[in-house]
């Protein structure tokens, strides 16, 4: 189950990475540098509007599917979900509009921020209705509506940035049209299910008393991962964003999609697991979930810091590249602990405990954005580097120390272990080839360094993955022999 759920989200998880470097390779160079810093602070923002106002129904509709589903309460759990989204809608509105207005920035700013919000609302929508259909594990469906919006906000935006001249603006335009476009198709199945569900105002409060606390983390987490951006503006300035912003999004934007991938298809099984048998059926889902993650990670993580230089050079704007490139091996190390974690925190997520995960996140949130003053002023980019790296240190302990009082999610040395040689015998290959520069650089040090990490993993039989191999074998050939 597992294995077939983890092919199917690849197609939107390599759509997220195509939009994503695309999106860096357009940006950085049809905008200024100022300009790509603007972009990096308004894209942090709208995400902070949606972590507060909305993404609390959001989880709920991932987390609360399965109940409602098994006790067939969905058109009541679905009417519940849109009525809250519909006041949550009209006051997000209502205020965004209010600060605009009153808001002392240069119009050209408020453009932006406008264009930003107004994508907000209908990204929301969307990913209710995703959510959904990923926790009733239609992952076919959720594949193929998640890459369609993902490439039709990346293909809008870039047209109009660069064939009309639009700006910062232009990327959040592109944004909002994708949404609206895609609401049209998942809508319609959105608002039949709530067909004749009633609105329970229990049900929406015992929500909000789950994804509130959820959201507050979320709220804390983009602190930790973006804050910084707005403490580099105030002693650096636009500029600095721009740079520590570009080399930050092609280091850690790859570990994100890696884990989003694997979360997005173990996330419902482990879900099922703990609601069938509790946390120790929970645990022995989450030790393959580790491996995968961990197992992916960490290559990659390895990989970005040895190819820094080539992969700015291919992707990043000239006059950005070369301070990006001394950022991305930092932080993708610093991606791999926060896609740790992200696993630590499921014990969180299963357990119901939100809250509590939100408070252990306050301490490396608050962490970061003391020493990225401390720091800033002394060594520049750096200091928001050293922040980054001792924040999501600090997180991962406090996460696994205290998650393990409630589901206690396996750390398998063995497998860490082999994980750790092969990455090592991947390197040697990598360093010891030769240097070609650019895109051939890249892919003929990743081909090669990826299959010697596949092979030393199939040596080790990391994660089961010779007898998985031979499944697939049988599979392949059962189904040549039938056609």
């Amino acid at each position: 189950m597992m294995a077939r759920h983890l092919l199917t989200y690849m197609v939107p998880n390599l759509a997220q990475a195509v939009a994503s470097f695309g999106t860096v390779a357009i940006l950085t160079r049809f905008l200024s540098d100022a300009d790509y810093g603007r972009y990096a602070l308004v894209y942090t923002a709208m995400t902070l509007a949606q972590y507060v106002t909305v993404t609390w129904i959001e989880a709920s509709a991932a987390r609360f599917y399965g109940q409602a589903a098994e006790r067939g309460e969905k058109p009541a759990h679905f009417a519940t979900m849109l009525h809250v989204l519909l006041w949550s809608s009209l006051g997000f509105g209502l205020l965004s509009v209010a600060i605009i207005a009153i808001w002392p920035g240069d119009m050209g700013l408020k453009i932006v921020v406008a264009a930003a919000f107004s994508s907000v609302l209908m990204r929301s929508f969307i990913k209710i209705a995703l959510e959904s259909r990923r926790m009733a594990q239609e992952a076919n469906r959720f594949a193929v509506v998640d890459t369609l919006h993902t490439l039709l906000a990346f293909g809008l935006s870039a047209i109009l940035v660069a064939y009309f001249s639009s700006g910062p603006a232009g990327a959040f335009l592109g944004m909002t049209i994708a949404a609206v476009l895609v609401a049209v198709i998942e809508g319609p199945a959105l608002f039949f299910a709530a067909k004749n569900g009633p609105v329970e105002s229990e049900r929406a409060r015992e929500y909000f008393a789950y994804g509130a606390p959820l959201a507050g983390g979320l709220v804390l987490s983009l602190i930790l991962t973006s804050g910084d951006r707005f403490v580099i503006n105030a002693y650096l300035g636009e500029a600095q964003v721009g740079a520590y912003s570009a080399g930050y999004q092609v280091a850690a934007r790859v570990l994100d999609i890696i884990f989003a991938w694997g979360a997005a298809a173990v996330t419902p099984l482990l879900i099922a697991a703990y609601e069938r048998g509790g946390p120790d059926e929970a645990a022995r889902v989450a030790h393959d979930g580790y491996a995968f993650r961990l197992g992916i990670g960490a290559p990659a993580a390895v990989g970005l810091a040895l190819l820094a230089t080539p992969i700015c050079d291919f992707l990043i704007g000239p006059s950005l590249r070369d301070q990006a490139a001394v950022i991305v091996p930092w932080i993708a190390l610093a991606a791999l602990m926060a896609g740790m974690c992200d696993y630590f925190s499921e014990a969180f997520m299963l357990a119901k405990k939100a809250f509590l995960r939100a408070l252990l996140l306050l301490v490396p949130a608050v962490l970061n954005i003391v020493v990225n003053m401390l720091l800033l002023p002394r060594i520049q980019l750096m200091g928001a580097v050293v922040a980054t790296l001792m924040a999501y240190g600090v997180g991962m302990v406090l996460l696994a120390v205290i998650g393990r009082r409630y589901v206690k999610l396996p750390i398998p040395i063995l497998e860490t272990a082999k994980i750790g040689f092969a990455c090592g015998c991947m390197a040697i290959i990598v360093v010891f080839l030769p240097d070609y520069g650019g895109i051939v650089e890249v892919l003929v040090k990743a081909t090669l360094g990826g299959l010697t990490y596949g092979c030393v993993a199939l040596a080790l039989n990391l994660a089961d993955a010779r007898s998985r191999l031979n499944r697939l074998l049988t599979r392949i050939s059962k189904s040549g022999a039938v056609s």
